[in-house]
């Protein structure tokens, strides 16, 4: 007797039975499979995103100054270099930002930084958010000028920022083509330049290191 078509066909049928079981059995699966994921999303959230971490102002802050974070940890808030500022340049800042708020900074718009002799801030911090320096030391910023902004380019003779530079033609001074140069080696960064500037805006400014 030919049993080979006999096998072939039950052969056929097996997988014919076992292809309609998984048509049958993986749609159940799914079924569920889903609600089985949704219960687990439920019960264990993915973390949250972090918080966007908040906008914060660079500020200029007095001579001395360790680097912005470092300085932030280190400020005690006590305000000494405010009280020893001969000129009151240094100024509290105010802020619902924790970290930022009631630490020192020097708005040259309202009171530039005179380079004082032997810059009492930097050793009235009892901290170390300040660090004792010399004058010739002092790199608080860098003045940038304006050219769009400046009296030279309406075609006036203005000089002032040069003549008031207490740190002279080593920070400032005028290029070849007449107009004003900031020479990035000398300039300490003080504001006196941004202080006395007759426009405003102002076109020569100070940004903060």
């Amino acid at each position: 007797m030919d049993l080979e078509p006999f096998e072939k066909r039950s052969g056929d049928r097996r997988k014919f039975f076992r292809a309609l079981l998984n048509r049958v059995v993986e749609p159940l699966a799914e079924t569920v499979e889903r609600p089985l994921e949704r219960f687990d999303e439920l019960v264990n959230p993915p973390p949250p995103p972090p918080p966007p971490t908040p906008w914060r102002p660079t500020l200029l802050r007095p001579p001395g100054a360790q680097p912005e974070n470092d300085f932030l940890t280190a400020c005690s808030r006590s305000g000494r270099c405010v009280e020893v500022c001969p000129v009151q340049a240094i100024k509290t800042y105010f802020t619902d930002d924790p970290q930022m708020s009631n630490t020192p900074y020097i708005d040259p718009e309202q009171q530039a930084c005179v380079l004082c002799n032997d810059v009492p801030c930097s050793t009235a911090c009892p901290s170390g958010a300040l660090m004792p320096t010399t004058v010739d030391s002092v790199r608080i910023g860098l003045a940038e000028w304006s050219q769009e902004l400046c009296l030279r380019t309406m075609g006036q003779e203005c000089n002032t920022c040069i003549e008031k530079c207490p740190v002279g033609e080593r920070a400032i001074g005028l290029h070849a083509d007449s107009y004003i140069e900031v020479k990035s080696d000398g300039c300490t960064g003080c504001g006196v330049c941004q202080f006395h500037c007759p426009v405003y805006p102002k076109a020569i400014a100070v940004k903060p290191l």
